[in-house]
Formats: C-alpha cells, sequence, structure tokens
C-alpha cells in the first residue's frame, strides 16, 4: 500500500497527461458546408462580373484600372451580402446584384461625364421583368408615368440645371422596377442625401459646381430595393 505522500506523487505524476490527449475537431455538417458554398460562389461570381465591368470602363474614361476595380468589386460584394442576407439565395438576389450593377455603372459614367447611356435605363427596364408577372406590368406602366410628370416640371422650369434627362430616366426606370410607393421613398432618399452631400461639398469651393446626381439615386433606389 503506498503511503499518503506516495499517492500524491501518483497524481500529480498521472494528471498532466489527460490534457494532452487529442480533441477530436468539430465537425462541420454537410448543410453547412453548402451553404458557405454558396455564399462564397454568389460572391466570387458577383465580383468577377463587378471585376470586368471595372475594367471595361476605367479603359472607356481612362481612370485608374486599380482604383476602379477595387470601388466596383467592394460596393457589388457588399450589396451581394446584404441581399443574401435579406432574400437568401433566391430570384431577387440575383435581381438585385443585376441593379446593383447597372446603377454602379451609371454612377461611375455620371462622375465621369454628367451623362449615362440610353442603354443603361434599357436595361434596368428588362431588369424589371425579372421575377414578375404578366399581371404585374400594368401596374408597372402606371408607375413610371406617375413618376414622370412630377421629374419633367424641374427640368423644364430649371432648364437641365438642377436634374437632368438622364436623372428623369433612371428614376423613371427604376421606379418601374420598384413600384410607385418605393420609387418615390428611393427617389426622395437619393435626392436628400445628394442635396445635403454636396452643401458640404460646396461649402468648401469658392463657386457653385455641377455635380452628379445619379450616384445618390442610386443609393436610394437601391436601399429601398434591399429593404
Amino acid at each position: 500500500q503506498l503511503s499518503f505522500s506516495g499517492r500524491l506523487s501518483m497524481n500529480m505524476i498521472i494528471r498532466p497527461i489527460y490534457p494532452t490527449l487529442p480533441i477530436r475537431p468539430p465537425q462541420i455538417s454537410a448543410e453547412t458546408a453548402i451553404l458557405i458554398f454558396n455564399v462564397l460562389a454568389f460572391l466570387m461570381l458577383a465580383g468577377t462580373v463587378a471585376f470586368m465591368i471595372s475594367l471595361y470602363a476605367a479603359k472607356r474614361w481612362k481612370a485608374d484600372k486599380t482604383k476602379t476595380a477595387i470601388a466596383f468589386v467592394s460596393i457589388t460584394v457588399a450589396v451581394t451580402i446584404l441581399l443574401l442576407c435579406f432574400f437568401g439565395f433566391a430570384v431577387s438576389t440575383v435581381k438585385g446584384i443585376l441593379f446593383c450593377l447597372i446603377l454602379l455603372f451609371s454612377s461611375y459614367s455620371d462622375i465621369k461625364t454628367r451623362e449615362a447611356d440610353d442603354y443603361l435605363h434599357v436595361m434596368i427596364l428588362l431588369t424589371a421583368f425579372i421575377n414578375r408577372e404578366p399581371t404585374d406590368i400594368p401596374s408597372m406602366l402606371l408607375s413610371a408615368v406617375l413618376i414622370t410628370l412630377p421629374l419633367i416640371l424641374p427640368v423644364i422650369i430649371c432648364k437641365g440645371k438642377v436634374i437632368g434627362g438622364a436623372d428623369v430616366k433612371l428614376s423613371v426606370a427604376c421606379t418601374f422596377l420598384l413600384g410607385i410607393n418605393r420609387g418615390i421613398v428611393g427617389l426622395m432618399a437619393g435626392l436628400t442625401i445628394g442635396v445635403l452631400a454636396n452643401l458640404i461639398i460646396q461649402t468648401q469651393k469658392n463657386k457653385a459646381e455641377s455635380f452628379p446626381l445619379i450616384p445618390y439615386l442610386a443609393t436610394g433606389f437601391m436601399a429601398v430595393y434591399i429593404m
């Protein structure tokens, strides 16, 4: 029989062995693995398309390729993550990514030239038909008509100095996609952000200058789409 001191020394020798035994690593379920793969696939696909568009945009307007690519890819990936959080792996997410890419290119075009090509507005109109029923078309057309009337008056009165034709076309196309209620909310949000941002910018300059409005409108419309 071991004495008390002997048993104590034996415990001190044996006990440290237990923590060194290998611990079985946590197992990832098949569903979790598939979810992670799908998320990465969405992000990689969206980022790749954004990168390709950025290269075209940089070449067209002779801009810095690296900065343009970083801006396009980072914004697109961030929006894709939000879309996945709100809609999951659904058609609405794919539609939102396309909508984001068109708005992003339109914004970049407006920043560089204060213009946006008409085919961009047509692309938004075509995107609007994704995941829609034929019975939705009359209400979509009505939404576009209702938003057009109040937008034409500022263009005529101010002779395009406050809001231009490209801004109107983009707003009409986005309202066609979103519907009249969300279209108005997106328009008001974009205009508010644009006015506040440029009030701050103009205070730092000696004279008033024209500013691109589409980036702010795009922000408002995209935020409304996600919400």
